[in-house]
């Protein structure tokens, strides 16, 4: 009976601590929860302050990009000023080349026509050597200065070279043959000695005559030595090597 009644004491006595244990476990429970719940908000804390850090850093680094590459639009910029600056002071420059190609080129057409007549003067006054020849190369001259189609660089080259064959005439001997000055139908053989003397020697060198420039006339050259002015031709002609010849010139 004693021993029955001593079980039934440590039952209840097991059941009041369980039932004491009960709300204490609960709490360690929750506690734990609540530690478990703030561990958790604290690691997704951190990792939203490492993102945020990572983005802060991002954004530092792409307004630094930012700013490199304002500073090189900025220089790329003055470049262009530098540029443009250059190219309107060579516009500026070309415009005033212009105006005075103009003036130039208004100064020019007279300057050409005078250049023209002044040496067809020379020619008409010159001895009369390829006559002919020389005055249709002075009419080709005055019809090239009066064509609007050609440019005046090519007008200029056309008067200049003009001259130069003038100049080459002056400079070593020639040779061809013409009809008689005064013997219509008959061919003679013309000598040019530079622009000192013009003879002319008939087929049977019966007759010499040179020009005179100041009467503008032939005359006879008396005693002229034929076998000279054979070699002239020779050496005129590419006939003969290259000697020494005498021109002969009018007496004063």
């Amino acid at each position: 009976m004693l021993k029955s009644s001593i079980a039934k004491r440590l039952m209840l006595a097991g059941v009041a601590v369980g039932l004491l244990a009960s709300p204490a476990q609960a709490q360690l429970d929750t506690a734990l929860s609540v530690a478990k719940s703030s561990t958790a908000a604290a690691a997704a804390s951190q990792r939203q302050v490492e993102q945020l850090d990572d983005q802060a850093d991002n954004a530092v680094r792409e307004f630094r990009a930012v700013l490199q590459q304002k500073d090189n639009i900025e220089l790329f910029v003055a470049q262009q000023e530098i540029f443009r600056a250059s190219q309107q002071s060579e516009i500026t420059s070309l415009q005033r080349q212009l105006g005075t190609v103009e003036q130039i080129k208004q100064g020019m057409s007279p300057m050409m026509l005078k250049m023209a007549a002044a040496l067809e003067d020379s020619i008409k006054a010159d001895l009369p050597f390829n006559i002919n020849e020389r005055l249709a190369r002075i009419e080709n001259v005055k019809s090239v200065l009066g064509d609007p189609n050609v440019s005046p660089a090519e007008q200029y080259r056309r008067v200049l070279n003009a001259y130069k064959i003038e100049v080459t005439y002056g400079m070593g001997i020639d040779s061809y043959q013409g009809a008689h000055p005064t013997k219509p139908g008959n061919v003679v053989n013309f000598i040019r000695f530079g622009r000192t003397s013009l003879v002319f020697v008939s087929k049977d060198e019966s007759e010499i005559a040179i020009y005179d420039l100041d009467n503008k006339s032939w005359n006879q050259l008396e005693g002229a030595d034929a076998i000279q002015l054979r070699q002239a031709i020779r050496i005129a002609k590419g006939e003969a090597a290259p000697g020494l010849v005498f021109a002969p010139v009018m007496a004063k």
